[in-house]
């Protein structure tokens, strides 16, 4: 059986996340993840301190050595083009060793505790882990300051963006970072309206394939904004092969008009090998 991930949402302002998380989930939704309001996040609640800290300092430390006009030339080199517009992919703009350490450090932060999906537990009898199995968490605020992580993807993004001449809203102040195992995925969706024309996504770890479908109707647009779903007809789908490092923009039709997932199996074969994660930048309007 696939296991697909809910097309989970959030926004910043805890009144705010309460409701969206109540309109997308349901009342029990929250219980999928434990977050704040900087995005520090793993299952228990609290950081794993020393490893996130060892993994933070070794990331900043390369971030501090790379400057962001050799990972995003002003001349739009790297774009992959591809035939949904409003889409560019950008191939190993991270190089190896920035994404080994970013996918090091994201799995402390956030997923520091979380088993890989079908492994059972080492303690209490060898069953399942209790309580939710945790594999998504979210940063809320201003993504400006690029000595940070996240800042830092956030001032890659814009300089990529902007380099390869798209039009958008690359000012970001939304994170929401997704961990996939083998058998994981997600539904096709277009990300909620309240987020403005500007969407990136980063992968590290295991290699991925996205797909994307185009809609027509008013109707099909609204209700791919709102649910994750699962759709059968590949043939309607165009795929974007996604290895560790390479980023999408997606801003335009790309953004509101074609739907974006990761399908759990391909021909049977689960779409993810290895555990993957990723981390997509929005604004909130």
């Amino acid at each position: 059986m696939e296991t697909i991930r809910r097309n989970g949402e959030n926004v910043g302002g805890n009144e705010q996340r309460g409701e969206l998380f109540h309109e997308l989930f349901g009342d029990t939704s929250e219980d999928s993840s434990v977050y704040d309001e900087h995005g520090g996040m793993d299952s228990e609640g609290e950081e794993d301190g020393d490893s996130e800290q060892t993994a933070l300092e070794s990331l900043m430390a390369e971030i501090r050595r790379t400057q962001l006009d050799e990972l995003a030339p002003e001349d739009g080199s790297g774009i992959i083009e591809h035939p949904v517009p409003g889409l560019a992919v950008y191939r190993n703009m991270l190089g190896p060793r920035v994404s080994r350490l970013f996918f090091e450090w994201l799995s402390a932060k956030y997923f520091s505790t979380t088993p890989v999906a079908g492994i059972q537990s080492s303690g209490g009898g060898g069953g399942e882990p209790s309580g939710p199995r945790i594999n998504q968490g979210m940063h809320f605020g201003a993504l400006s300051d690029c000595r940070t992580p996240l800042g830092f993807l956030a001032a890659l993004a814009a300089a990529a963006a902007v380099a390869g001449g798209r039009r958008g809203d690359w000012e970001f102040d939304q994170a929401i970072v997704n961990l996939y195992d083998p058998g994981e995925g997600i539904g096709d969706h277009i990300d909620l309206l309240r987020f403005g024309d500007g969407v990136v996504g980063f992968s590290f770890g295991g290699s991925a394939t996205m797909r994307m479908r185009e809609l027509h109707s008013a109707e099909d647009i609204a209700r791919a904004s709102r649910y994750a779903q699962e759709e059968d007809d590949y043939m309607s789908h165009v795929a974007v092969g996604l290895d560790a490092g390479d980023v999408y923009a997606m801003a335009g039709d790309a953004r509101y008009r074609w739907t974006h997932g990761f399908p759990a199996t391909i021909d049977g074969r689960s779409n993810v090998q290895s555990r993957r994660i990723s981390v997509t930048l929005r604004r909130l309007l």
